[in-house]
């Protein structure tokens, strides 16, 4: 209850800058601004109007599910939600699951049967790990469903000073390389009696060409085997799981 008082304040600011038609907060804006962008770009190429839409994003801590709603209202179109959805935000880990066929029914027009398969799916500890110009992302998440991902906080990693481009800025490209396998691992080895990944997705712009080497040698390093490793369409997965559980409703 407490918890509850103490956000009046920010909900009230929240409130007031909405009804003078601002953003909720300014990274609202600037997220917002992104997305109309992207927004209109998709209604000019395929000469469709987006009203509504399920919006997938990466852990970030300051993110919550008030600004993902809000976004979606200063952007001009309508959050829609997975009606299974076990969390209040839908994380590109689920989605990018998803995308790649995974935790996902065949027949999910049909309930029922829908339901059976869900229930035959294994639970796996999975490792999802993000990799673009900006930045390195890791998750050891438990997923049986895709949209009943499991990641608490303590299973991830989130470094912004690990990106491709980052790689300028160091010595040489071995201590850099370095770094980002110590990131990679950077769980397993705080917390020895965690499961290791059975399955490894990728999403991200960069995960090609060193980047997979480095996490090919860092798995059969620290677990002796490489697990399998889905890496096609990493750029867009996450959006096709995304839109996937829109499709579905």
């Amino acid at each position: 209850m407490q918890q509850y008082f103490d956000d009046i304040p920010r909900v009230t600011e929240r409130r007031l800058r909405k009804k003078v038609g601002l953003p909720a907060t300014a990274d609202v804006g600037i997220l917002a601004t992104v997305i109309k962008k992207l927004r209109s770009q998709i209604e000019s190429d395929l000469k469709i109007t987006v009203s509504d839409a399920t919006l997938t994003t990466t852990h970030l801590e300051a993110l919550y599910q008030d600004d993902v709603e809000d976004i979606c209202e200063y952007a001009g179109f309508k959050y829609a939600t997975p009606g299974s959805l076990q969390r209040p935000i839908l994380w590109e880990t689920s989605s990018a699951y998803a995308g790649y066929g995974l935790g996902i029914c065949k027949h999910w027009q049909n309930h029922t049967q829908c339901g059976i398969e869900s229930a035959a799916f294994p639970s796996l500890d999975v490792l999802a790990v993000h990799y673009s110009r900006t930045a390195l992302t890791s998750t050891l998440a438990v997923i049986r469903v895709a949209l009943g991902t499991w990641d608490p906080v303590y299973r991830r990693v989130e470094n912004f000073n690990l990106g491709s481009d980052a790689k300028a800025s160091y010595a040489s490209e071995d201590d850099y390389w370095r770094n980002v396998k110590g990131a990679l691992l950077q769980r397993m080895l705080e917390i020895p009696a965690m499961k290791k990944p059975v399955r490894i997705i990728l999403t991200g712009d960069m995960v090609h060409g060193d980047f997979m080497h480095m996490l090919e040698e860092a798995m059969k390093d620290h677990i002796g085997e490489v697990p399998p490793i889905f890496s096609d369409d990493a750029v867009v997965v996450a959006a096709k799981g995304a839109a996937e559980f829109r499709r579905r409703g």
